[in-house]
């Protein structure tokens, strides 16, 4: 048998990189589906003694963003970097692939490729960019399909022909071909009513801003959440964990964050229902404002007080990950509403207004 000397995707948890590969392909610990709240320093948390020795993936939620991460293991003698890839397929007993290759997953700023930086030899590498995948709402369960290539080993050279159409193609190529694993995934027992994506394009100045999620109309017992898979510089993810909503009149949630000039990328915000029928007045909009301690007399006719633009929102830390509890210590924020993004179900209007 041969050693594979690149960066290894684990087949298994006893995959230590020999070729022909054997032991089963289908459950790759390294192939991870997170959950629908981006990791926080998944470099650290992903390459963990503890978290190598299991496989960390999550149930994954139908009709909302799951942030996939990839890992891998540098068996080189020299530092490289890696890109990450992932492909989804409905589930099947063994996968050609013509099922999964058109399939590609990508992160919240639309690339196929998930870059890993510098991995030391005999170090572990981790997606910081998640890749994203909104699975529909339906019976049929899904396959994973994950790779970790690199300057050495390119992806050109592990992907596998679209010729592949026999078993023992199958089995040959899979045999020879490190870097590369199959995960079987399955599904959480909540699902998203919805999820609807929307774009933060850069902008050439900084900006203290809030981004908020606002409810009106929902059920009681409905929850709410909104996310991003881009971090930013310094690591930082932005998102809000689902949150119940415990008013069906007009109630919001937001965060602030410092966003750096030439930042870009998608937010998710999802709607959970959870089987309680909304009001025929629902409406779910995601804004961004621009922050300032004191209003700004070149913008003094757009400048409002927090608390005036959006009443009866709730601050959440994102940092600490715990909402601001006493209204004391809600700071005198000065807001300039720049954008927002709006869902009203009006497909569903004659429904509700005839309940």
């Amino acid at each position: 048998m041969a050693q594979y000397t690149s960066v290894l995707l684990r087949q298994n948890l006893t995959d230590q990189g020999l070729l022909p590969r054997t032991g089963g392909w289908t459950a790759c610990p390294d192939l991870i589906a997170a959950g629908t709240t981006p990791i926080a320093n998944p470099q650290t948390v992903f390459s963990s003694t503890a978290s190598m020795a299991g496989d960390p993936t999550q149930p994954v939620v139908q009709n909302a963003p799951n942030y996939i991460y990839l890992r891998g293991t540098n068996l080189g003698t020299a530092a490289t970097t890696a890109e990450a890839r992932a492909f989804y397929a409905p589930a099947s007993l063994f996968l050609y692939p013509v099922q999964w290759l058109n399939n590609a997953m990508k992160t919240a700023k639309g690339n196929t490729v998930s870059q890993i930086a510098s991995i030391a030899p005999n170090a572990i590498g981790v997606t910081t960019d998640p890749l994203v995948w909104t699975p529909p709402t339906t019976s049929e369960h899904y396959c994973l399909v994950g790779f970790i290539s690199t300057p050495a080993v390119p992806f050109a050279s592990q992907q596998p022909p679209n010729a592949v159409s026999s078993l023992d193609d199958l089995g040959v190529w899979i045999g020879k071909t490190g870097g590369t694993g199959w995960h079987n995934v399955q599904w959480a027992s909540n699902s998203a009513t919805f999820s609807s994506s929307t774009g933060y394009p850069a902008s050439t100045k900084a900006s203290l801003i809030q981004m908020a999620i606002t409810c009106t109309g929902l059920p009681i017992g409905a929850q709410v959440s909104f996310s991003c898979g881009t971090p930013l510089p310094d690591g930082t993810v932005l998102n809000l964990p689902m949150t119940t909503v415990q008013t069906n009149g007009t109630i919001g949630f937001f965060i602030k964050v410092n966003i750096p000039a030439g930042w870009s990328s998608n937010i998710t915000y999802s709607y959970y229902a959870n089987g309680g029928t909304p009001l025929s007045t629902f409406s779910l909009a995601m804004s961004a404002s621009i922050i300032s301690q004191t209003p700004q007399d070149s913008f003094r006719e757009f400048t409002r007080p927090s608390s005036e633009v959006y009443p009866d929102h709730q601050l959440y830390d994102h940092v600490a990950g715990a909402f601001v509890d006493a209204a004391a210590d809600m700071p005198v924020d000065y807001l300039i509403p720049v954008g927002s993004d709006v869902t009203m179900l009006t497909d569903l209007a004659p429904t509700l207004d005839a309940a």
